[in-house]
């Protein structure tokens, strides 16, 4: 509507906004944007007519003239594109008077630009003629030498005239809006033409016209060039450059560029490389040899090479094709870095001493491919190549390759090899390289002739025989522990001597008839049935065998046949047999019953009775038994040089007459002596220190009493020299060359490398060893390592090394390092020990064979560094060898099953051998006996469980003299036989009570295996369980006291007590078939087993440790942890569990190192048990596996819970958690159950984890009560919700408003529906108020178990943090911990103003607003607008306005 106000007065010419300016035909856009804006029309209001009437008309009215238009131009505007160089113009003038202002703008296609663009003619200038300027507006499009536009010009005025403003009548002037006529100067069109020259050339620029690059001898790419690339103009369309080289040797990184029209100016960058074809490298293909003074590193297609780069266009835009553009070609050179070294070339390969391996050399040090540790030879050699006996497994099955060094190459033969001297070694191509570091060639077309070992290895015979045998017996010579044969099959042949020749025939028979078997090679085992043996007969056999290489021995033996029935016996091993002082001595008899079947009398009983005797008379220790069949004498009990001989008389218990013996005579050889020097093998010292050298740590493993005698010399080892003292004398070694102890004054040497030896000797026997001392100026950190204390370590899975080391200064050290030295090997560490000056290696990460160097450095507050180094040699395992089981088949508790470990080398005899098997394929492995010395056993095996065709898994664990093992597997079936539980039972008790009458543990636990897998093993289908559980349960307490029983007659060594762990484990895998009695008394036995492993020091196996965890987890389940006598059984049982696991901690720790941990992980427990000195222990969390529970040490926790030991003192913490099952009954037990393993609870609250129990002890298991501890730096456990805990406190928060008194409002919470009643007395003025309700809610609780009281306590530990299935606990003393489930009570704050909550904001107010005001706005007024002034308004602006 119109406002109040007068609008402004108008100008004398109103103000016209800019004239829009015509639009550019379509397909020919402006480059240059209209500086003229399109006007808006005009805000201005129509003049009033005037009330004073016009002037009288003339009498002869004058003619109206006509619009006109005066350009002045050229037929043809030139103009260039470059800015400057060419333009050209124009003038143009109105030939008559507008009706108003006019404005005329110029407009092209776009390529012609105008100055001014447009010009404006009023009334005063109308014929005035203004000039315009041409010129060419500069593109990057190529559009040939020139093109053509043309000037169009346009007219705009508004054609308006205000009568009485102008000299004349308005009818007297033109209007020129849409002026559309001629040139007034030619009668032309008013269009102008215009040719424009382009100053742009469609074209391709490259940054350089040569590359250089660079590759290697082999032919691999090693320097690499580039090149950029342009275009000269703008394409239309993308231009797309193809790149191809003419060579085989270079290449571009891409195949082609593509430029559009936004980054056709930018620089595209080609990376060239050379390199040689795959299919040719080496690239000197023609020059391989196996001989190095053949070798040809170059060849002509290395040198000169000269290649070029062509590109070719691909586009729409015709200037920019192949026939109307080229561009310049790039040229590579290519420059070969000639390798300085020749690569390796095979020096030798030879059979190894022991002919289970080759030896393969190379003239130089290699990149080992393959990598640290044994892997598949396939990696390195060429197996598919024939050549006289090489097939592909002529390395054997399960063949391994190793490094040694970086220039030697183990093979270790698998089973079954071929290869033999002479057959030819083919290495493979493109493998082996030099360790060079600007080494490219591989070694290629390489093969070498394998020859045979310097000193191959003799066979050495090992009989397994009797020394007599009964009359009904059959007599079996067993040669299968025999050694030398390179692993494969030997050659035996077998004679004998009677003393009666007749009565010899028939036995030579049976003899000639075994040498005949497997091809004429014969066999190791023979077995002579005792018909064709006479009474009374003595026979002497002779037993020859002989290897692949042709290397024999002979061994005899002697047998009598005795005339009457007597136990079968013979002592393990070879006879005579060697062993030292420092090792224990084991002999072990096999024995039997003597067969009845050729006298008409029978035995009453089984019973054997053991005695075993020295018969020199020169031991005079202890030959107590526990198993009567296996006699230990201590280490350092048989004297070095003497000789002894033991004897084992077997006799029948009933009748000692009828009895038999075996001896075996034991030779203790003298070991040599062993020089040892501490500090390291080579150490760092310095000038202004003295140099002290000792050698008191040199062995005398037989500990002779005679005196050690010590000769030290210095040898400088820049020139070979004996070492000279600062004043040019020869270097006095003080106090005198014949002490342990030598010493070198300060001051005494120079900076350089010196080798000090001692020769020590004792008695006859010498030894000497040197150490390298680095003398450098000044006194640097003095660092030593102590000597090893033994001579081979093992690459085995929890083998660990400490290697302890110091290092002093006279400031302070900061720091210490361990590094390995001269290999590529990683992570041999633990992890923080190699910042420690004592560090614990992982011997797993090693390889075998091989001789490490460690180095531990220090550094002082003085700047100045220090080390040490230490050689440790890696032991070989026994390899080669395999394990044979028979029959394929058979039943349980039917057929005994023959285990025949044999082919087995190793260079630290004697071997041993332990039989394990597991059910299945995989699993758990129960030791069917302990490691003995016979190759061969015979066992009684479980039966197998139908989904895998009763398969059981045997393996032969073979150990050498320092304990490193191989193993080898065979399968057998075994196959279930259909008992009652009844029958089951009797014959189980007949079948253990034999075997133990025998004398034979290992037995009765191979027959109590066999039952309780038949009992409850996962073929149950196939035998008829026709009884009550109540049979189970009386069987499985029989089976627990055959197990008492068998226990008392075992030797304790780690396989017993795996295999007494799986019996265990057996027998109470089904905790509802336990009477209380037989689960405490389980638990009981669990725990006997492992005191007696922590007292005799022998640890406890991983396999032991399993059956530990699988076996308490089950009895956590049975009834005694559900009984209803709560206080008698439970507490105890409780308490036994808790100090059975604290044994097993101890067992697993067993000699270990600081910073070493092992687990357990069972259905219902899970443990961590680690080691640490005591200075290092806490500021770290210890976790269990299969559990979120951790338990978290503050730092220097030794300091804050007041343990009062050195910082070095090992420190073992123990972290376990005991499954939540055990806390509910259990299916079958009653109503009347405890709440959980300690007993009820009298605190109100539901458990809601499992239990932790974390304790600290020492390492004899001492428990240190730690309590008390600042409650600012507490222990902090985090437990694992066994439910969900619920987090979403939103839930619980209610907000609500009280109105009046009594008013009940209810909360809708999560465990169900609250009530609150309003009390208007808390109210305010009106007894309103608002309510902020919290819901009760599930809230965890940290709890521990109070000894004192009896029962779950909270007290002293607190909830820190928790999520939905984690609670973490800050506690200040260390016990059993759980987590309880409470509610929280309903909590009510009131307020009377409002915080801000989710509540809704207050109601509007219920006053209306303001209504709209009735008074109209002011109408305009009716006079006219004011005259327009009589100046114009400026000339509009080039920019629109705002």
């Amino acid at each position: 509507e119109p406002t109040a106000e007068p609008t402004a007065e108008p100008t004398a010419e109103p103000t016209k906004l800019p004239i829009p300016m015509p639009t550019v035909a379509p397909g020919n856009p402006s480059k240059m944007p209209s500086s003229y804006p399109t006007p808006e029309p005009s805000s201005d209001p129509t003049v009033v007519p005037s009330s004073v009437p016009t002037s009288m008309p003339s009498a002869l009215p004058t003619p109206a003239p006509e619009a006109g238009v005066l350009v002045t131009t050229p037929d043809w505007h030139t103009v260039s594109e470059e800015s400057g160089k060419q333009t050209s113009s124009f003038e143009i003038s109105l030939t008559a008077e507008p009706l108003d202002t006019v404005y005329v703008n110029f407009t092209s296609l776009g390529n012609t630009a105008m100055d001014p663009a447009w010009v404006k003619f009023t009334f005063g200038n109308y014929d005035t003629p203004q000039t315009v300027t041409v010129s060419g507006i500069d593109d990057s499009i190529d559009q040939g030498p020139w093109y053509k536009d043309h000037i169009d010009v346009n007219f705009t005025s508004a054609d308006e005239c205000k009568e009485g403003t102008r000299d004349l009548p308005c009818g007297q002037y033109v209007a020129y809006n849409g002026f559309d006529g001629t040139n007034s100067a030619d009668g032309k069109s008013l269009r102008m033409d215009v040719n424009v020259t382009d100053d742009d050339t469609a074209g391709v620029q490259v940054t350089t016209t040569h590359v250089n690059t660079t590759f290697d001898n082999y032919g691999d790419a090693l320097g690499e060039d580039m090149y950029g690339i342009r275009l000269t103009s703008e394409p239309r369309y993308d231009v797309t450059l193809s790149l191809s080289t003419d060579g085989r040797f270079s290449y571009t990184d891409v195949p082609s560029v593509t430029f559009t029209a936004d980054d056709w100016y930018t620089v595209q960058y080609v990376t060239v490389t050379s390199s040689a074809a795959t299919g040719r490298r080496p690239v000197c293909q023609d020059s391989l040899t196996r001989e190095p003074a053949k070798y040809k590193q170059k060849c002509a297609e290395l040198t000169g090479r000269k290649d070029v780069i062509s590109h070719a266009f691909t586009s729409s835009d015709p200037f920019y094709t192949d026939a109307t553009n080229s561009v310049q070609d790039v040229k590579i050179y290519s420059t070969v870095f000639y390798d300085p070294v020749l690569p390796p070339f095979l020096s030798t390969a030879k059979f190894t001493t022991l002919l289970n391996g080759v030896l393969v050399t190379f003239d130089k040090d290699t990149v080992q491919p393959g990598g640290a540790g044994s892997f598949e030879c396939v990696s390195v050699l060429n197996l598919t190549v024939t050549k006289k006996t090489l097939g592909t497994d002529w390395i054997g099955d399960g063949a391994l390759c190793s490094w040694l060094s970086a220039s030697s190459l183990k093979v270790t033969f698998g089973m079954g090899p071929t290869v033999i001297p002479d057959d030819i070694l083919h290495l493979k191509d493109g493998v082996v390289q030099s360790s060079n570091a600007y080494a490219s060639l591989f070694a290629m077309n390489q093969s070498i002739t394998i020859l045979g070992p310097d000193k191959p290895t003799v066979p050495t015979v090992t009989f397994n025989a009797p020394q007599a045998i009964g009359v009904c017996d059959d007599l079996t010579l067993d040669a299968s522990a025999s050694q030398g044969s390179g692993g494969r099959d030997m050659t035996f042949n077998y004679t004998v001597k009677c003393s009666n020749a007749d009565a010899c025939a028939n036995v030579t028979a049976v003899l000639d008839e075994a040498n005949k078997v497997n091809g004429g090679t014969g066999t190791h085992t023979v077995t002579i049935p005792a018909s064709v043996i006479s009474k009374g007969l003595k026979m002497e056999f002779k037993l020859t065998a002989s290897n692949f290489l042709g290397e024999m021995t002979s061994r005899t033996t002697s047998v009598e046949k005795l005339g009457y029935p007597a136990p079968n016996v013979a002592i393990q091993g070879g006879n005579p047999r060697e062993t030292t002082y420092s090792e224990e001595l084991v002999l072990r008899a096999d024995a039997s019953l003597p067969e009845m079947k050729c006298v008409a009398d029978s035995l009453s009983n089984a019973k054997m009775t053991y005695v075993w005797t020295e018969l020199t008379g020169q031991y005079t220790g202890s030959l107590s038994t526990t198993n009567p069949r296996i006699l230990r004498i201590a280490k350092n009990q048989l004297l070095a040089t003497k000789s002894y001989e033991f004897q084992c008389f077997v006799a029948l218990t009933s009748n000692t007459e009828n009895n038999n013996t075996a001896s075996v005579v034991v030779d203790v050889t003298q070991q040599p002596v062993t020089a040892k020097i501490a500090g390291g093998k080579e150490r760092a010292s310095g000038t202004d220190q003295a140099l002290v050298l000792d050698a008191g740590d040199s062995v005398d493993p037989d500990d002779m009493s005679d005196e050690w005698s010590y000769v030290w010399s210095c040898v400088n080892k820049t020139d070979g020299t004996v070492c000279k003292d600062t004043t040019g004398g020869q270097l006095q070694i003080q106090p005198n060359t014949t002490n342990a102890l030598a010493r070198v004054p300060a001051g005494k040497l120079y900076t350089g490398t010196y080798e000090f030896s001692v020769f020590v000797k004792k008695d006859d026997r010498n030894d000497t060893t040197s150490t390298t001392v680095v003398i450098t100026a000044g006194a640097p950190p003095v660092v030593s390592i102590g000597t090893l204390s033994e001579d081979k370590y093992n690459p085995i899975a929890d083998s660990y090394l400490r290697l302890a080391g110091s290092a002093t200064s006279s400031g302070s050290i900061v720091s210490t390092e361990w590094t390995q030295v001269g290999s590529s090997v990683t992570g041999a560490f633990i992890s923080g020990s190699d910042m420690r000056a004592t560090g614990v290696v992982q011997l797993d990460a090693l390889t075998a064979g091989v001789t490490y160097t460690f180095m531990l450095t220090a550094k002082d507050t003085f700047g100045e560094s220090s080390y040490s180094t230490v050689e440790v040699v890696m032991n070989e395992a026994p390899s080669s060898g395999g394990l044979s089981i028979t029959p394929s088949h058979g039943y349980v508790f039917e057929t005994d099953f023959s285990f025949l470990s044999e082919n087995w080398v190793d260079e630290d005899l004697p071997l041993s051998y332990k039989f394990v098997y597991t059910v299945g394929y995989e699993g758990s492995w129960t030791p069917v006996a302990d490691a003995q010395a016979s190759a061969s056993y015979d066992a009684l095996l479980p039966q197998g469980l139908v989904e895998d065709n009763y398969t059981l898994t045997g393996m032969t664990v073979v150990y050498d003299y320092y304990d490193s093992y191989s193993s080898a597997t065979d399968t057998t079936r075994v196959l279930p036989v259909k008992y009652s539980t009844a029958q089951l039972a009797n014959i189980s008790a007949a079948l253990t009570t034999e075997a133990l009458e025998l004398g034979d543990p290992e037995a009765s636990m191979q027959i109590m295996g066999a039952t309780h897998k038949s009992l409850s093993g996962g073929s149950s289908d196939e035998r008829r369980k026709l009884t009550s559980s109540s049979e189970e349960a009386a069987l499985r307490s029989a089976l627990l006291e055959t197990l008492q029983d068998t226990y008392a007659m075992s030797d304790i060594t780690q396989a017993n007590v795996d295999s007494m762990m799986s019996t265990l484990d057996g027998i109470v895998n089904a905790p509802n078939d336990l009477t209380t009695a037989t689960a405490m008394d389980s638990l009981l036995f669990a725990q006997k087993l492992l005191v007696v492993s922590v007292d005799n020091e022998i640890g406890i196996s991983a396999t032991g440790t399993g059956y530990t965890g699988t076996a308490l987890s089950k009895l956590l389940l049975s009834s005694m942890f559900n009984a209803s006598d709560v206080t008698s059984v439970t507490s105890v049982s409780a308490e036994n569990v808790t100090e059975t696991l604290r044994y097993l901690s101890m067992a697993q720790l067993d000699g270990a190192y600081a910073g070493i941990g092992y687990t357990v992980s069972s259905s219902l427990i899970h443990s961590s048990s680690t080691r640490e000195e005591a200075q290092y222990l806490g500021g770290d969390s210890k976790g269990v596996p299969g559990s979120n529970a951790k338990v978290s040490f503050p730092s220097n926790f030794s300091h804050a819970a007041k343990l009062k030991v050195s910082g070095t003192t090992y420190v073992d913490t123990r972290v376990v958690t005991l499954g939540t099952d055990i806390y509910t009954a259990y299916d079958g037990y009653g109503s009347t159950v405890a709440s959980n393993m300690y007993g009820s609870s009298t605190y109100n609250t539901d458990l809601n984890s499992a239990v932790t129990q974390v304790e600290v002890m020492d390492e004899d298991g001492n428990v240190f009560d730690v309590g008390g501890l600042d409650p600012a730096a507490p222990i902090y456990v985090t437990m694992q919700a066994t439910e969900p805990i619920d987090t979403n406190f939103s839930a619980w928060k209610m907000e609500k408003v009280c109105y009046s008194d009594g008013q009940v409002i209810e909360m809708d919470c999560p465990l169900g529906t609250q009530t609150y009643t309003c009390d208007s007395s808390l109210g305010g003025v009106d007894g309103s108020y608002f309510l902020d309700f919290t819901c009760p809610g599930v809230v965890p609780t940290c709890m521990w178990w109070s000894e004192g009281e009896g029962e779950w306590a909270h007290e002293g530990c607190s909830v820190v943090n928790y999520t939905s299935t984690n609670v973490t606990c800050a506690c200040t003393h260390l016990t059993d911990f759980v987590l309880g489930k409470n509610v929280s009570a309903a909590a009510v704050d009131i307020s009377f103003t409002s915080s801000p909550t989710s509540l809704p904001t207050p109601l509007p107010s219920p006053l209306p607003t303001s209504l709209p005001t009735a008074i109209p706005t002011a109408l305009p007024t009716a006079a006219p607008s004011p005259a327009p002034t009589p100046q114009p308004t400026a000339v509009p602006t080039s920019q629109p306005t705002a």
